[in-house]
């Protein structure tokens, strides 16, 4: 465009040379223009020369605009924005890229600064929530999480989840119930938030509250069955711990309220092994051993417990004759059982019956040779005089408990005597 603004001046100029070098000045001619009262009279070459500036002027005029185009402005303006924005999406896929690389600082850097972007979103303050707490920085992700629920009022209750998942991760877990309390009034259903509950209340062992949980668990399947029952289990276990601790004046009372609640108790935890072997050890501590004892036969009558069966002859529940003759109705069924036998010598032991128990013993070893067997068997035989069959079960005792001694080279005793 300019060139052709050059390329017209020069014509221009041209012909206004021709025009003085032909005699134009000399009768330059004359023009009138009338309109209504006005009039306007001028010589021709003026007119020519007003005309030739006036054109001049008007392409000047057009070539500044081309030049300062608004239209330019607002699309400079337009991409510079966008540069901007560009920038700040860089940032937060900087930052995302640092996240899943654990460069937990940069990240929660770059996360933070790109925040405030028009493209940004809750998960800016989410992932740098999360960076903040793997730098071990608590004030930057409650301060991050703070800021979240300020400007992202909708999602709430998902950034109140991970706050309460690293509270929970950070063992503050008072302040854990209480953001999960508010999130389950919400988000009944929330298999995760419940599931999260749960393990709050067993870290902190409150059990009321976790039984009260039971129902919503069970119904939104937050947790599979098996689970489910050694909660329940656990929950009985420490409800019987609770009755037995309660301070009282009279041992029997506190046991008669425990036998009371054992007798109403699902008959599935009368017959568990390990609800059973809680059970009557804290009986035995409060001294009702025949209780203890009764329990124990009961679960061995359902379902048959070695573990059970070896307690069972361990502690002393002083009523030693009646479980023998009990303990040896059972043989009767079960004649190859090695916990079986090696209770029956305990028994024996305890009702001073010396013979009997040298051979439930060395029957119980020749059938499993377990450590307590042959730790029994020493010391009875040691107390009979029996010294080298005595050291033999001692050694295998010994042995069975991985205590054996490497071989090693050992002084001789002629020698020691020749050193002297």
């Amino acid at each position: 465009m300019i060139k052709l603004y050059i390329f017209s001046l020069l014509v221009i100029v041209f012909a206004l040379v021709v025009s003085l070098y032909l005699g134009f000045p000399a009768d330059p001619g004359y023009l009138l223009i009338s309109f209504g009262n006005y009039t306007f009279e001028t010589s021709l070459f003026v007119l020519l020369v007003a005309i030739t500036v006036i054109y001049l002027i008007v392409k000047l005029i057009i070539i500044i605009f081309g030049w300062v185009n608004p239209w330019h402005l607002i699309r400079f303006g337009r991409d510079y924005k966008k540069h901007r924005q560009s920038r700040k999406r860089s940032k937060t896929v900087e930052g995302l890229l640092y996240f899943t690389r654990g460069n937990w600082e940069s990240s929660y850097k770059l996360l933070t600064d790109s925040s405030k972007d028009a493209d940004a979103s809750v998960v800016n303050y989410l992932a740098a929530a999360y960076a903040a707490y793997q730098n071990d920085n608590r004030d930057a992700w409650m301060k991050a999480l703070e800021q979240a629920e300020l400007e992202y009022p909708a999602v709430r209750s998902t950034i109140n989840s991970l706050k309460a998942q690293l509270l929970f991760r950070s063992d503050q877990l008072e302040q854990c119930v209480a953001v999960l309390q508010q999130l389950k009034n919400s988000s009944l259903n929330d298999s995760s938030l419940l599931n999260l509950l749960k393990e709050v209340y067993l870290k902190l062992q409150d059990w009321d509250q976790l039984e009260k949980l039971l129902p919503a668990l069970e119904k939104n399947a937050a947790v599979g069955a098996e689970e489910l029952e050694r909660i329940r289990v656990r929950i009985f276990m420490e409800k019987l711990y609770s009755m037995a601790a309660q301070q009282s004046d009279d041992p029997s009372q506190t046991g008669a309220k425990l036998h009371k609640f054992w007798k109403k108790a699902p008959a599935r935890f009368r017959e568990d092994e390990r609800v059973v072997r809680h059970y009557t050890e804290l009986l035995h501590g409060l001294s009702q051993n025949e209780d203890a004892a009764k329990a124990i036969e009961f679960a061995l009558s359902k379902n048959w417990s070695d573990k059970l069966i070896v307690q069972y002859g361990e502690m002393d529940f002083g009523i030693y004759q009646k479980q023998l003759l009990q303990a040896e109705s059972w043989l009767k069924d079960r004649p190859g059982n090695a916990a079986l036998l090696l209770s029956l010598g305990r028994l024996a032991l305890r009702c001073e019956l010396w013979g009997k128990a040298k051979e439930y013993f060395e029957t119980s070893i020749s059938i499993e040779p377990t450590s307590a067997a042959h730790g029994e068997f020493a010391r009875l035989l040691r107390s009979m005089g029996e010294e080298e069959a005595s050291e033999r079960h001692r050694d295998a005792y010994i042995e069975s408990l991985g205590a054996q001694l490497p071989d090693l080279p050992l002084p001789d005793r002629s020698s020691l005597g020749a050193e002297k």
